[in-house]
This record gives structure tokens, sequence and C-alpha cells, in this order.
């Protein structure tokens, strides 16, 4: 999976090792990323109302949901260390680290949508 720098769900994860070895089973495949989620070396990423994909960037960054294909892209915009500190706003609350996910259409969704009047 460090290879691949997409965004996939499990079933995607699935697809490719079951064409490496079809005896795989899609159990094995949904435990493995439990374990690798646990140990840091991906990063479950839930999304509203799509199935939770998987980034094998572990480091801090911020992503953008195609509203209309539902595939994930990591943003260029840089992670802002800023807002985990809300104890200033929020006393009592320690964060650790925080998400923020854009939500729209990508260029090859944006091109097939009628146009907005």
């Amino acid at each position: 999976m460090k290879d691949n720098f997409g965004h996939p769900t499990a079933d995607e994860v699935y697809e490719k090792a079951r064409a490496q070895d079809p005896h795989i089973s899609r159990g094995t495949v949904y435990r493995n990323l439990s374990l690798l989620t646990k140990r840091g070396e991906v990063r479950r990423l839930t999304m509203p109302d799509n199935p939770d994909h998987y980034d094998c960037r572990t480091d801090n960054h911020y992503h953008f949901l195609c509203r209309a294909c539902g595939k994930v892209f990591d943003t260029p915009i840089s992670y802002n260390e800023m807002y985990n500190d809300i104890s200033k706003s929020m006393p009592g609350f320690e964060t650790e680290r925080h998400r923020l996910l854009f939500i729209g259409l990508c260029p090859d969704c944006a091109k097939k949508e009628p146009e907005k009047k």
C-alpha cells in the first residue's frame, strides 16, 4: 500500500490484493488495514456519506472529497498547527490534531456537471 498515493477504500485494497492472490479473504484485508491503522502506518479517513478511505501519508494534511465520484485527494494547503490550540476559547480541552475536509467536484466530475444558471 505504501506505493499507492491514492486514498483507496478497503474494498479497493481487497480487489488489488485479490488480483495478486485470489485466495485472500476480505476479512484478512480488513484486519490488516485495522492493524496498520492502529500502528500508525496508514490513516483511516472517515468520509461523510461515503466509505472510509485509507491514506499511506501519515503526516497531518488536508483532503478534498469529490461529492460525485467519491474520490479523495490531498490538498496543497499546509496543515495549520494554530487550529490545535483551542484552549483559549475552550478551557479544559486538549486538541491533538484536527481535520479539515473540502467537499465539491474534482476536475473530471466538474466537466460532466451541467452548468449552473
